[in-house]
């Protein structure tokens, strides 16, 4: 083998990882865009988040609540809407589905013993993983409510560290409106 046929045979290699790395990616819930950023992702020896679960299993889950009152430690013994004062977890259940992008969706799993698949946004996915196991229907709520019948979305940023959305009362026989707020506690205790 001459020093032609090296190069040639790097360069089919090449060729053929980063086509491998291609077909790879979407299995893996990975988009690229720029095959620059593979490189200096693969030069990163240090990554600092405050959010392991994303990083570790790509989802994340609600393990502690405080509703009504009552605080609850143990993801396992997370209130149910029948445990709940009744108006309590109807707002509750409406706020999360309304107030989170129509993107993020938790879809049933697909075989007997793995997790539900978290599409969109982990946090809000979190959340509407959150409103089922309250025994809730994000899904029915937004059919009720579709986002042409909101009012006003004022959407999360690094600034506002929140996010709300403006609806019509959710009591049709009231008039006025109904903002569902959530975010960052320091911001959303301030409103």
């Amino acid at each position: 083998m001459n020093s032609g046929d090296v190069c040639k045979f790097f360069l089919f290699a090449c060729v053929s990882a980063t086509e491998h790395s291609y077909d790879q990616t979407p299995e893996d819930n990975n988009l690229v865009r720029h095959l620059d950023a593979c490189e200096t992702m693969g030069n990163a020896t240090a990554i600092c988040s405050d959010k392991t679960g994303t990083l570790t299993t790509n989802r994340m889950t609600v393990v502690q609540s405080y509703l009504g009152g009552k605080l609850t430690r143990d993801s396992a013994q997370l209130p149910t809407l029948q445990t709940l004062n009744e108006k309590l977890g109807h707002l509750l259940v409406h706020c999360i589905s309304i107030n989170s992008g129509y993107t993020s969706r938790v879809l049933p799993p697909k075989k007997a013993n793995d997790l539900p698949t978290q599409l969109g946004n982990k946090t809000e996915c979190a959340l509407l993983g959150f409103v089922q196991t309250l025994g809730g229907s994000y899904e029915d709520i937004r059919q009720q409510w579709p986002e042409e019948s909101m009012l006003k979305v004022f959407t999360f940023n690094s600034v506002r560290k929140s996010m709300s959305t403006a609806i019509r009362n959710l009591d049709p026989n009231k008039r006025g409106i109904t903002v569902f707020t959530k975010g960052a506690s320091e911001m959303v205790l301030k409103k």
